[in-house]
């Protein structure tokens, strides 16, 4: 028996495209609402300049907005990933049952009274916030609330295209959490650093550095949520699963970033300080923290859904058989008898 040939992803391609054209020529009606629903959202959202003084549209803002600063240089890859995603669930769009829902309207009216109160505030955030409310809303209205649950995943991936820089300024406790435990793990290990507040420094004076708002684990969590959202997403069938790992995001954000820390004061310590808080400080965000975050996350889920029956059966078997084996009286001469 031969294998079967594999499918070339040109002709899946084809194969879409073709059904698609298919859906167009019978569906004339909602491809014209899907086209000035489109035709709509592409204007306002990159043509219609409004913000920075009339300088910029809300996408181009975005675009400026997503920067080192606020620890988003991925912000242009969130709408390509969530159409990724999207795609990756064709099957389910084309199988379920479409049938338009006028509700979808409400959602797109929703949508709409975000964009105009960015439009009245100057907020461009709340502009990019009303974008998968207007998507979810239109999929809804056009094909219906089977075809809106499909989408609300991938709808909901674009909320990290949202800049929350403002968040590094309020990131003192964690900041100080970090600076006291590795503090606390550089004295266990008498390596002679001192800490003053969330500054930890050598005591021989040979560098001192600084655990600022960025190093608290709070930039770490921005990469963290999004691969926690796609991880249980894609994994994870029960709800409760899915709340427990996407909210263990930030405590595994911290700790990796406490080894990371950790990881700083020791190349400053004994290798070089210009290498310590200079390129490692740089890149060990990606060798350290996002791998420690995301083995951790990736254990919980194999945790959650091991079968916890066949792990501990080697420890009960012997156990249940001693209280057997307790329970047995044998009589001289006699047959066991059980004592219940």
């Amino acid at each position: 028996m031969s294998a079967p040939t594999p499918v070339s992803q040109p002709s899946v391609w084809r194969d879409e495209l073709a059904r698609f054209g298919n859906w167009c020529r019978a569906n004339p009606l909602q491809l014209a609402l899907w086209a000035a629903i489109l035709g709509v959202a592409v204007y306002f959202f990159g043509f219609y300049k409004i913000y920075t003084n009339g300088s910029l549209t809300a996408w181009q803002w975005a675009r400026e907005a997503w920067n080192e600063a606020n620890d988003l240089e991925h912000g242009g890859l969130v709408l390509p990933g969530a159409i990724v995603v999207a795609w990756l669930h064709r099957d389910q769009f084309r199988t379920v049952t479409k049938r338009p829902a006028a509700s979808g309207l409400l959602l797109i009216a929703f949508g709409i009274t975000l964009f105009l109160a960015a439009a009245w505030t100057l907020q461009p955030r709340i502009a990019l916030l009303s974008m998968p409310v207007l998507i979810l809303g239109s999929v809804a209205f056009v094909w219906g609330w089977k075809s809106a649950r499909i989408a609300l995943f991938p709808c909901a991936l674009l909320l990290f295209m949202l800049p929350v820089g403002f968040l590094l300024g309020h990131t003192e406790p964690l900041q100080r959490l970090v600076a006291v435990t590795v503090s606390g793990m550089t004295n266990l290990l008498q390596l002679g650093i001192a800490r003053d507040g969330v500054k930890l420094f050598a005591t021989d004076g040979s560098f001192q550095c600084e655990v600022a708002g960025g190093c608290s684990g709070i930039r770490s969590l921005m990469a963290m949520t999004m691969l926690s959202a796609l991880y249980v997403h894609f994994t994870q069938k029960t709800l409760w699963k899915k709340l427990l790992i996407f909210c263990t995001a930030l405590p595994f954000a911290v700790i990796g970033n406490i080894v990371r820390v950790f990881t700083i004061v020791l190349v400053a310590r004994f290798i070089s300080p210009g290498i310590g808080t200079g390129p490692w400080h740089d890149i060990s965000g990606f060798i350290v923290t996002i791998p420690i975050a995301l083995t951790l996350m990736v254990r919980m889920g194999d945790l959650l859904n091991r079968d916890w029956s066949k792990t501990l059966a080697p420890v009960l078997e012997p156990e249940a058989a001693a209280v057997a084996t307790a329970g047995e009286t044998r009589r001289p001469g006699g047959p066991i008898s059980y004592d219940y």
